[in-house]
Order: structure tokens, then sequence, then C-alpha cells
């Protein structure tokens, strides 16, 4: 059996010591350049990969954060992941992702695996607003962590999100714009704060003399939610000017029973989302949504799970979302 390659070996072929082979290593950048890069060569030459577990329990980190979202199926879920992954790749260090499947067990058996696998932090996507609570609770007493783009609020943990109110008035100003009056609301049932949030915003500001109770819908966060939805509209009688919709992939399924039905879009009603999700570039037509500038939230998620939970309270950041219009609403192709 071959014997496993050490640091050792690595600063014998790099011609360094083993101190600065161990530096270069776990990511030290105070090495100087040129050995650094002799180490990296070695390294590729040796064959070398690190003992992980070893190295964790000598410096107590494992250079990974755990991530856990409630599903993966969800394109703006993967954005998400996306996006954190770039961010901690500059620093060397990954994620490790979890999908709770949309239930709030599965949800405190991944955290608790995570933590079992002495990730440096967590960033979770909470499932339920309230069924969260306790697994966020006591995970933030063993390692940092935050909550992204929905919050428990009795956790009290970091939270990063946008404004989904704001979010909801750049729709509604949007097709008000373009000449509608009447509107409905297809969304979530409100068991999270991103779906409580949008539906109070969307009851704030749509409410007009022509709001009918068939004309707010609420479900799942999923297309088949969407298709459902979108057949009990039209079984209602008359369209609204326009259907406002809590996220994507609900818009998707929306888009493809009037688009079966013959309505059409944006002529006849105009559809507008919220996440601008891959999904919606490629529907037809286009879907107009609202964009949240996931890239800036991953990178400021990282810098506050980095700064630890020494705080004398929880922090909480919120961006600006971005209307971003498309065909569903009556813009030109791309």
């Amino acid at each position: 059996m071959n014997r496993r390659v050490t640091v050792r070996d690595v600063a014998a072929e790099a011609g360094v010591s083993q101190a600065t082979a161990s530096r270069v290593l776990a990511g030290n950048e105070s090495v100087d350049p040129a050995l650094a890069r002799k180490v990296q060569e070695a390294t590729r030459k040796l064959g070398y990969t690190a003992n992980v577990m070893a190295r964790a329990l000598r410096t107590q980190h494992t250079g990974t954060i755990g991530v856990v979202v409630p599903s993966i199926s969800n394109p703006y879920f993967i954005s998400v992941v996306e996006a954190l992954e770039g961010v901690l790749a500059e620093t060397q260090r990954s994620l490790i992702l979890c999908d709770a499947r949309d239930s709030p067990a599965i949800e405190a058996d991944r955290i608790a695996l995570l933590l079992g696998r002495m990730v440096d932090g967590l960033i979770v996507i909470p499932v339920s607003a309230t069924d969260s609570a306790e697994a966020l609770r006591s995970a933030s007493g063993q390692r940092p962590v935050l909550q992204f783009d929905r919050y428990v609020a009795s956790a009290g943990t970091d939270f990063i999100g946008t404004d989904n109110r704001d979010g909801l008035r750049q729709m509604i100003e949007h097709v008000r714009a373009l000449g509608c009056e009447s509107f409905a609301y297809v969304g979530s049932r409100a068991t999270t704060s991103t779906a409580v949030e949008r539906l109070e915003a969307f009851r704030a500001l749509a409410s007009t003399p022509h709001l009918s109770e068939h004309w707010e819908l609420l479900g799942e966060y999923n297309v088949d939610w969407g298709l459902e939805a979108g057949r009990r509209l039209l079984d209602s009688g008359a369209l609204p000017d326009a259907i406002i919709c809590s996220a994507d992939l609900i818009a998707v399924g929306v888009l493809t029973v009037l688009k079966d039905a013959g309505v059409r879009v944006p002529d006849d009603v105009k559809v507008v989302s919220y996440d601008d999700s891959m999904m919606g570039r490629i529907t037809s037509p286009t879907l107009t949504s609202v964009r949240q500038p996931v890239e800036e939230m991953a990178r400021e998620a990282i810098r506050l799970l980095d700064g630890g939970p020494g705080q004398s309270s929880a922090r909480k950041c919120i961006f600006t979302p971005q209307l971003i219009v498309r065909e569903s609403t009556g813009a030109e192709p791309e």
C-alpha cells in the first residue's frame, strides 16, 4: 500500500520548512508568494490531500459553512447557493448543502448533521416562521448562525434579506402605470416571513373597488400551485387586469395555464412576479420579475458570519430589490 503524502513530504519537495508549507496549505496569505507557489506546485506533483478532520481537531476550523435551504428545486435558492459558494471560494473555503424538503423536522435533522460535521457556521433559509425556531436557537448556541431571505424573529440570529414590501410596491406601481385597475394575487400561505410580508404589502397597495375575494389565492411556493391557481382564476370568470405572483415558480404555472387556454399575455392580462430566476427568463413570454441582489447579499452574509455571534443584539441587513421589466407586462423581447 502506498504511503500517504504528508506536509513534511510537500515541504521537502518545495525546499521550504514544514512550518511554511503548513501555513500555505492553511491558506495563510502572509507567506511570500514565490514560496507559496513552490508549495502549491509540490502539492500538485505529489498529489497531496489534506487530512481535513485532523486539521479541524487541531485548529477548531474546517473551512466549511453549512447551508440549509427549504427546497433545492426552487431556482431562487439555487442562485443563493451559487452566490455563497462563489464568495467562500475566494478564501479557499467551501459549503455543505442540505435540503430540508420543506419540513421543519428534516430541517432540524440537517442542522444537527452539519453541526456534527464541525462546520464553522450555518446559513439557513428557514422552512417556517414558527416551527424552525427551536433548531435555530439551539444551533446559534454552538456556532454562528445567519438566516437568509426568510427569518424567524424569535431565533435571535443575524439576518440578510430584501425589502419585500418595496418589491411589491414596484410591481403594483408598474402595472398601474400600464392602466391596470384590478389585480389578483397568487402566493404562498403565510407560513414564512416572505409570504407574510408580500401578502400584507399586496393587501395594502392593491385595494380597489374591483378587488374580488376570488382574486387572492394562497397555496405553496411551487409550479403545481401556480397551475392550480391559474385554473381557479379561469374558472372564476373575467380575469383581472394583472396577476401578481409572489414567486417565479408560481408564475410559471400561471403562465402555462393561461397560454393553454388561449389567454394572451400581456394583451389580455399582465403577469408580474418575484425572484427574477432563470426559469422566468426562458418562459414565453419572458417574465417581468423583482430581482434581489443575491451576490451582494451573499457577500454580506459571509462577512457577518465571519464576525461571529459576539454582538449584543442580532444584526439585520435589508437590501432593496429591483423590478426587471420583460414581455409579460409588455416590454420588447430582450
